[in-house]
């Protein structure tokens, strides 16, 4: 395959969900021109020992499989399944890297992922766009719902936080990446540096120092958000969201996410620009990704809790009480 081939190809990341696997693939067959595009699964596998979760990985490579037959909507279907367990981490960086190699750029998903119909339209032309640009280190697709984006008048805009929700880069960047981190122990004492990685969320640093004390975090983005940081970069949002995270269950390896914004139905068409950090959003954007213990606990069992006083009203009605 060509290194300048004209459509970036779509890598999905898969373990134990077959479910989610399914939504995602039902809502990318939803996007036009998937015909011209191939489509890469990697499927991780389990530790031997962990019999509960070797069931669910049996069904992932059962759909994946059927879906490579079935499926007439991609150009090509390849499904690689790992020879021993990776782990997230590992897995995107040697799955991202392999296929980024032969293409130069690459889209990448996860399985717990639902992308709009018009994801795939945002994407190639948002990588076509930005891909000379310098300045852009990725291109996302998933975006907070921020009340400062009522009152910005533009379709995207720049940010020091990277994006692991659906999101696409090129081959030039992703190689740049020092997996090892190899300037920690430096920046551990460049308290300057520490605030400016901060910017994109109070929770950056804490993130990369629990990567480096232990490898078990398992966490390939805080990495690959540092070295965009250390050269300066920006990542590209949408105003509208392109992506939502449904995979929150006793499946999911790194705890509860809950998307802000929904799909919508229509959408109109992205007007890609070379924009300016604004200022308002760089603030708004901080805020959305620095929430206190207190307002992280809320937000990821709201829903649980709405379903706990329901339960609650009706056992009480049913009782009389």
């Amino acid at each position: 395959m060509s290194e300048k081939s004209k459509y970036a190809p779509i890598i999905i990341f898969a373990y134990n969900r077959a479910d989610c696997l399914n939504h995602l693939l039902k809502s990318l067959e939803q996007n036009s021109g998937t015909e011209k595009m191939d489509l890469f699964i990697f499927i991780d596998i389990t530790f031997p020992e962990d019999e509960k979760n070797k069931a669910y990985n049996q069904e992932v490579m059962q759909y994946a499989y059927n879906f490579q037959t079935e499926s007439k909507k991609f150009k090509q279907i390849q499904i690689v399944p790992a020879k021993e367990h990776q782990g997230l981490a590992n897995s995107i960086i040697r799955g991202v890297t392999e296929i980024i190699n032969r293409y130069g750029k690459a889209i990448v998903l996860e399985d717990d992922l639902v992308v709009s119909y018009d994801f795939l339209n945002y994407m190639q032309r948002g990588l076509n766009f930005y891909e000379s640009n310098e300045k852009i280190w990725a291109v996302a697709a998933h975006t907070l719902d921020m009340r400062a984006l009522k009152y910005y008048n533009k379709d995207v805009f720049i940010n020091f936080r990277p994006e692991s929700l659906g999101w696409g880069t090129w081959k030039d960047r992703w190689n740049r990446t020092d997996w090892k981190v190899g300037t920690y122990t430096r920046f551990k004492k460049d308290y300057v540096g520490q605030f400016l990685f901060n910017l994109g969320g109070n929770d950056l640093c804490k993130m990369l120092e629990m990567q480096m004390k232990d490898e078990r975090f398992d966490s390939w983005v805080i990495r690959w958000g540092y070295q965009q940081f250390l050269e300066r970069k920006y990542t590209v949002y949408p105003k509208e969201s392109r992506v939502i995270h449904c995979g929150n269950d006793e499946r999911s390896t790194h705890g509860a996410y809950f998307s802000t914004q929904k799909l919508r139905k229509n959408y109109k068409k992205c007007i890609f620009e070379n924009v300016k950090v604004s200022f308002t959003l760089l603030l708004a954007f901080r805020k959305a990704n620095s929430e206190s213990v207190g307002q992280k606990v809320k937000r990821t069992f709201k829903p649980q809790i709405s379903k706990g006083k329901k339960l609650l009203k009706k056992i009480r009605k049913e009782l009389g009480l």
